[in-house]
């Protein structure tokens, strides 16, 4: 039925997917709504028997949507599942990169959901949602990264709707519930429910009489979609006339960290591929921590002038799929942003069995003039002598503690060592200091806030603070949990837990888990998984577990539960302090919206 449903309505399926943009928006024929025209002859043959393409240009859905090349990737695999489209793997790829160029997004409106894009799965959904009626409707069921990298019509916001109900009949009682107590308009001038902090609650639960032209969620959130994400902005027609292809060719500098395994730096070396948006790129890295060498090869392709999006993976004798404190990934993906000057990128590397674990990373194109990184350590106590790594390119020979800049108070006594990546040099903290960041400096160039400055360690926080897990193993995937234990000094007003605070970065800790006490006898701790002693969270098997009887019948329960995750730090003075993050580690993940065909 559902099949059949699909197919009646064919020229809904396409609004859940991102939009692909033309050189120009044009006016569609017949109609008062501003378009972008497609003129790829692959798209129109295969897209439009469906959806039919007029004498300007404009096709039936495609010329009203701008989107991201995944949210393109999983429109056209649903014309392949459930309307039989016929595409091989290659058309597929031609059709998801003309979309995602012509039919795009501006930089800077992708940026606030591209964290979807990197599969980060710390942090809240809502710390994201720019409106209440967004959280209520969309972020129901989809990740908030998704809905924000959508551009559409009013018209088209409206097709989208009426689609998830075709295919999701339940979803009507959340866009436009008969019975549900009316929503209030967001948008409304005189909210009667507005809170004293200017905040808009959705709903009116006290009121017996609700306003008579109180609206829908659906159709607030229609509103708000209409206004705030159109289907024309400035931003994209200012990005469509300076959209080029990158020139990358080259050696860039690396520099990252991993959670749990601490600070990485090295290179990415990047050659010309098959057409000018496509390159190979050669990645070898080091983790600052363990001396771990990591050397891989990988593909990449850039997506609407600044979008990359590639893959890596090590030799086949390097890599383990045992994942551990000190496993090297099997392969992994990459999602970054390129800047407009086309010298930096920003993003994140995610292993590709596994999108929870993870590398920030930042590249800087190298050149002959030296460049700053940053150091091996995040943190130096006053007073204080030791020696740090700074780490760049093309770092000269002849470098001496008079070319190094610390900041006030912070001396370079020594440059013990230097070749062209690494300068190993000693520095004396003054006595007195005040918290806070130092940037570093040698010449004319330096990295903002390199490292802190610190009298004492204040307390430890365990990040991320809450984190979910997930059982698997047997039919599906694991969900690890990564952790690490951060320490800060209380900041210049001397109060501990104030926004003031300076991190001090990761420090080593021991690792436990304690019982999150929700029910009586409760057991979670010894079934849910384990911790080892880098953060790492393995979860338990999924399925029922015949050692674990809690219900009246005896019969075997699952593994799932949720418990405290401890740090304990052993501070110089013999002293511990403590630190607890929430885990909650629950059923597999049985939907898998990943689209790694992005990638080359």
């Amino acid at each position: 039925m559902r099949i059949q449903r699909a197919k009646n309505n064919v020229a809904l399926l396409l609004a859940a997917a991102s939009v692909i943009v033309l050189p120009g928006a044009a006016m569609a024929q017949g109609t008062a709504t501003a378009g972008i025209a497609i003129n790829d002859p692959l798209t129109i043959q295969k897209c439009g028997g469906c959806h039919q393409r007029d004498s300007s240009g404009m096709m039936k859905r495609l010329s009203y949507i701008r989107t991201s090349p995944e949210v393109w990737d999983q429109a056209i695999k649903r014309m392949i599942r459930l309307n039989g489209l016929k595409l091989t793997p290659a058309e597929l790829h031609d059709i998801v990169r003309y979309l995602s160029n012509n039919n795009g997004l501006a930089p800077e409106e992708m940026k606030p959901g591209f964290f979807d894009i990197e599969h980060r799965t710390t942090g809240y959904q809502d710390d994201y949602v720019p409106n209440p009626a967004i959280q209520k409707t969309c972020n129901n069921c989809h990740s908030i990264g998704r809905v924000l990298s959508q551009r559409r019509t009013r018209d088209d916001y409206e097709k989208l709707v009426q689609m998830h109900i075709g295919l999701f009949p339940g979803s009507a009682t959340t866009f436009r519930p008969q019975r549900a107590k009316p929503v209030a308009d967001v948008n409304s001038p005189a909210h009667p429910n507005e809170t004293a902090t200017g905040g808009i609650s959705m709903e009116y639960p006290h009121a017996t009489n609700p306003p008579s032209n109180a609206k829908a969620p659906g159709d607030i959130a229609l509103d708000y979609l209409a206004s705030a994400q159109p289907l024309m902005t400035p931003e994209w027609t200012a990005w469509r006339a300076a959209m080029h292809p990158q020139k990358l060719a080259g050696t860039w500098l690396l520099s990252g960290e991993q959670p749990g395994k601490g600070k990485i730096y090295g290179s990415v070396v990047i050659t010309p591929g098959t057409t000018d948006d496509q390159f190979n790129t050669s990645v070898t890295y080091s983790y600052v921590l363990s001396g771990t060498t990591v050397k891989a090869a990988g593909k990449s392709i850039v997506y609407t002038g600044y979008s990359w999006r590639g893959r890596a993976n090590p030799p086949a004798d390097a890599a383990s799929h045992a994942l551990t404190s000190t496993a090297v990934p099997s392969g992994w993906r990459e999602a970054m942003m390129i800047s407009r000057d086309g010298n930096t990128m920003d993003g994140r590397w995610f292993w590709s069995s596994f999108g929870e674990l993870g590398i920030d990373v930042h590249l800087i194109r190298a050149g002959a003039e030296p460049t700053v990184l940053g150091t091996d350590v995040s943190s130096l106590q006053s007073p204080s002598k030791g020696t740090v790594k700074i780490y760049g390119g093309s770092l000269p020979a002849s470098l001496k503690p008079a070319d190094i800049d610390l900041g006030v108070g912070v001396a370079v006594t020594k440059v013990i060592s230097v070749t062209p990546a690494i300068a190993t040099v000693e520095v004396e903290v003054a006595k007195g200091l005040p918290v806070g960041m130092h940037d570093l400096s040698i010449g004319r160039v330096s990295v903002k806030e390199a490292l802190a400055v610190y009298d004492k360690i204040a307390y430890v926080e365990v990040e991320p603070d809450a984190q979910i897990s997930r059982l698997g193993g047997v039919r599906y995937p694991k969900e690890y949990a990564q952790f690490e234990a951060v320490a800060y000094a209380a900041g210049p007003d001397g109060k501990p837990g104030t926004d003031d605070d300076v991190s001090l970065g990761p420090v080593p800790v021991r690792w436990g888990l304690e019982e999150f006490v929700s029910t009586p006898d409760d057991d979670d701790v010894k079934y849910v998984g384990s911790l080892d002693d880098s953060g790492l969270f393995t979860p338990n098997v999924e399925g029922p577990n015949p050692q674990r009887k809690k219900q009246a019948n005896n019969f075997g329960v699952n593994n799932y539960g949720d418990v405290w995750v401890v740090a304990t730090y052993k501070a110089p003075d013999g002293g511990e302090l403590k630190a607890k993050s929430y885990l909650v580690v629950t059923v597999p993940d049985y939907t898998l919206y990943d689209q790694p065909e992005v990638a080359q």
